[in-house]
């Protein structure tokens, strides 16, 4: 890709910038995406609501299964546009059973369950990567844009859901208020036109949505890659050498002109008197409406039909004693059911075992609350360890690595298993044998691995003899610090400096090993 063609602003942005700026270019560029997902989309649609005419979610649900084949082709065309400004959707058009066909299977598959989907996109289809290539690439652009990629999936798919239920909302809303048309759920339900309507209405709803998700993820891609490439560093200095390679112009004669046509257009600019007569506001018999008029025009317009429509809705519910004996009172006929409820009432008024299983009745509802309240918290304290290394936008978690044990330390072996059993008789032996650099390197390296091992001294590759000695003072007690400065400073001496330490304090190093390695450890 050209950067110098790049139609966007160049620079490192926050990922939630990034998604903006998605925004803008899905706005730009909205008919011929919108066009791009339709050619391929709508024919399908037309076919699997024809072949499942009797249940048609079972179509909007293999188009949303087919949803990364469509949006590969707005991927493309989005890619080309962005460092092309004569890009044209047709041309794409031409090639969409090429741009269809690559990594089929595993866009359908393996790719499918993905939600930072828009975001792994551009990896596969414009880098050409696959399989342990592509896991690696993802895996370094995922270090700053994987948590802002899932919210933009999970957002998408909730304004879709939210544009599905806005057309159930704009048809009842059509609805005129005099029609005061009523229905129960069970009407909704066993509506014939419900699940066409649900088909059709989640199809526009993906189809909306497309564009905007597809060019998030995509501008995501690229912020993460301006970040990790540093794009608008290379842009700028292409920049600066273009300039300082093109040739100097003669300065133009703009400014004189404009200032000699402004001095020919002063004239004209001069004002015409204003006709006052013509556009005085022509009296109306508004001007004479009275008061007592107004005030009987409303007391006609309130004692009208519209303002006295009296409607009377009968419903059943549950009679208590005080509505029963007003109504025996007014001498009221409740009908049949009416003189039957009011017998089983008194029937089992005075039964203590009803009592007793009303009052247990009465409990079961804060039974299932506790239960569902249990239910509740279960379900959100698995989704917390579920996605417990989710990033949340806006906050930071600070992280705990795990401590790495250093194997060589001054290229010396830490190793246990390189040490001899007997540690001193090995040293003295190399001493004898007139090896003392052998000798003493022995027994630093078994201090280092005692440290490292036994005492779990936090040391690292990068820390000098120096450091050691002064984190060994810090944890660890005064006899094994003291025995652990004098043995790495003969060592030091004897390893850079050449300089052999005596017999009489090697002998007395080795004699106060046993010391050093068998003492307490320093809380």
């Amino acid at each position: 890709m050209d950067l110098s063609k790049i139609t966007a602003r160049v620079r490192p942005r926050n990922p939630y910038e990034a998604a903006d700026l998605g925004i803008v270019m899905a706005r730009q560029w909205f008919r011929p995406l919108m066009l791009l997902w339709l050619l391929p989309s709508l024919p399908l649609m037309l076919v699997l609501y024809g072949i499942f005419h009797a249940q048609p979610l079972w179509a909007l649900l293999i188009l949303w299964w087919l949803k990364p084949l469509f949006e590969t082709l707005q991927l493309q065309f989005i890619a080309e546009a962005l460092f092309n400004p004569d890009a044209r959707w047709q041309d794409f058009a031409k090639k969409i059973p090429t741009l269809l066909r690559h990594q089929l299977l595993a866009k359908l598959f393996v790719q499918r369950w993905s939600l930072s989907r828009s975001f792994n996109m551009p990896v596969g289809e414009l880098e050409r990567l696959g399989g342990s290539q592509r896991a690696r690439r993802l895996s370094t652009l995922h270090r700053g844009a994987n948590a802002t990629s899932i919210w933009l999936t999970l957002l998408g798919t909730h304004l879709e859901a939210l544009l599905v239920s806005a057309l159930f909302l704009a048809g009842w809303m059509l609805v005129p208020v005099e029609m005061s048309v009523d229905f129960e759920i069970d009407d909704l339900l066993g509506s014939p036109l419900l699940f066409p309507t649900l088909a059709w209405g989640g199809y526009l709803a993906m189809w909306i949505i497309a564009p905007f998700y597809v060019c998030c993820g995509f501008m995501l891609y690229i912020n993460r890659r301006t970040w990790l490439e540093a794009w608008d560093i290379e842009l700028t200095f292409r920049q600066l050498a273009a300039r300082h390679a093109a040739p100097h112009t003669t300065p133009t004669r703009t400014l004189p002109v404009l200032l000699l046509g402004t001095l020919l257009l002063l004239p004209l600019a001069q004002p015409s008197p204003a006709q006052a007569e013509s556009s005085a506001p022509a009296r109306t018999e508004a001007a004479s409406f009275t008061p007592e008029q107004g005030l009987q025009e409303i007391s006609d317009i309130l004692e009208s039909e519209d303002f006295n429509q009296i409607k009377t809705k009968q419903a059943l519910r549950w009679a208590d004693d005080s509505a029963r004996r007003k109504a025996e009172l007014k001498g009221e006929d409740k009908g049949l059911l009416s003189d039957l409820g009011n017998w089983l009432d008194d029937f089992f008024k005075d039964s203590p075992g009803f009592k007793t299983t009303l009052d247990w009745l009465a409990a079961v509802p804060e039974l299932l609350e506790i239960l569902l309240w249990g239910l509740v918290i279960a379900l959100f304290v698995i989704l917390i360890y579920r996605f417990r290394d989710f990033a949340i936008p806006g906050l930071r978690r600070q992280t705990k690595t795990a401590r790495t044990i250093p194997t060589h330390l001054f290229g010396l072996e830490l190793d246990q298993t390189s040490l001899p059993d007997d540690l001193i008789a090995a040293a003295r032996t190399l001493w004898q044998q007139q090896r003392p650099r052998e000798a003493l390197g022995l027994l630093y390296r078994g201090a280092l691995s005692f440290l490292v091992f036994e005492c779990n001294l936090p040391l690292e590759d990068s820390h000098t003899e120096d450091e050691c000695v002064t984190l060994c003072g810090r944890k660890e007690n005064p006899a094994r610090a003291d025995y652990f400065r004098r043995l790495t400073a003969h060592w030091v001496r004897l390893a850079y400096a050449h300089q052999t330490l005596g017999e009489e304090d090697f002998t007395l190093l080795c004699e106060q090993w046993p010391n050093f390695a068998h003492s307490e450890v320093a809380a």
